[in-house]
């Protein structure tokens, strides 16, 4: 195996700093603006819409290859809400969220693999529509992600929320 070479370690390096910056940025609680939910969705999947429209027409393949790779984003990004955790202030409504460790401990997984999937097709490789395939893949695979995380993280909060309110009103309702 080739080994990689010194800009290439200095971008894993790069890499690995910032991962474990997200991770210690998001084990922490901070609030969740479930209004906005879905504006980084929103614009994923315009300019992910924009980028894949601007090539070539893929093959069938490729298109039952990307098609997966969103369908798998999405699965993973499911998993990854329900790690995250959620709270609701009884007093304010406000909701705050952390990551897991088991959700962190995923996307290192899934960020290790990324890099490895990267090596590899960057050394495989020699055809420029494979190399567009793959980037247009893990690109789908990341707006499978994020829109399906972001969906379940509101489901559940708009569930906590009902909840909260119905026991609120049933308390008040069973109150003299």
């Amino acid at each position: 195996m080739p080994t990689p070479a010194p800009s290439h370690l200095i971008s894993y390096a790069v890499m690995l700093v910032a991962l474990v910056l997200v991770i210690r940025r998001n084990m922490r609680g901070r609030r969740l603006r479930v209004e906005a939910l879905w504006i980084m969705p929103a614009v994923m999947i315009a300019l992910t819409a924009f980028v894949i429209a601007a090539e070539p027409e893929p093959a069938a393949a490729t298109v039952a290859g990307l098609v997966l790779s969103a369908l798998v984003g999405a699965a993973v990004g499911w998993q990854r809400g329900r790690f995250t955790r959620i709270e609701l202030d009884p007093a304010t409504h406000s909701f705050t969220s952390r990551a897991s460790v088991a959700g962190m401990i995923f996307i290192a997984v899934l960020f290790l693999a990324r890099l490895g999937l990267r090596a590899y097709v960057a050394a495989t490789a020699r055809n420029p529509a494979v190399t567009m395939a793959v980037s247009d893949a893990l690109l789908l695979f990341a707006v499978g992600l994020v829109s399906v995380q972001r969906l379940e993280m509101w489901l559940r909060c708009r569930r906590m929320l009902a909840e909260r309110l119905a026991a609120r009103q049933s308390s008040s309702i069973a109150a003299p």
